[in-house]
């Protein structure tokens, strides 16, 4: 593979990951937020639900349990939004994931084709040098036959 296309292609991948990596940061952020706003929703609902040692009218008491029963299903919704964003994390962690691997085998590559030249880079060096050894040689022969 051409070394130029190599790094280029490397370049592409590595961008590629980086955007995974700020997709997956900003994912786990959502999700974070969302459980947040799932527990805080809980925390409210039962703390409205608390009856805190005064004695409640029918109508209050009914008022109160439709309050509950209201927030129950948002905090429901919540808990379906929160199992969404975890959903998304692990997709943005897949996704990452195998840009990462891209990245790491087309670095991996690229060592390997810059040892490759080095070796390749050696072995013309030193059939210069028996070429250069064996021109000698046979020169030499030549200078001691006309002699």
């Amino acid at each position: 593979m051409n070394r130029k296309r190599l790094a280029a292609v490397l370049r592409i991948r590595e961008l590629q990951e980086r955007g995974a990596r700020g997709e997956l940061a900003r994912t786990r952020r959502d999700h974070e937020t969302s459980v947040a706003t799932e527990q805080r929703m809980w925390e409210h609902i039962t703390a409205f639900g608390a009856v805190q040692g005064r004695t409640l009218t029918p109508a209050d008491l009914h008022g109160r349990q439709q309050m509950v029963a209201s927030g129950v299903l948002s905090a429901q919704s919540q808990h379906i939004v929160t199992e969404r964003a975890l959903i998304a994390v692990d997709v943005a962690h897949e996704e990452w994931t195998v840009a990462a691997r891209r990245v790491e085998a087309l670095e991996r590559l690229s060592e390997r084709l810059i040892e490759s030249e080095r070796e390749e880079s050696s072995r013309l060096q030193s059939n210069e040098i028996d070429d250069l050894v064996l021109a000698r040689r046979g020169h030499g022969d030549d200078v001691e036959t006309f002699s």
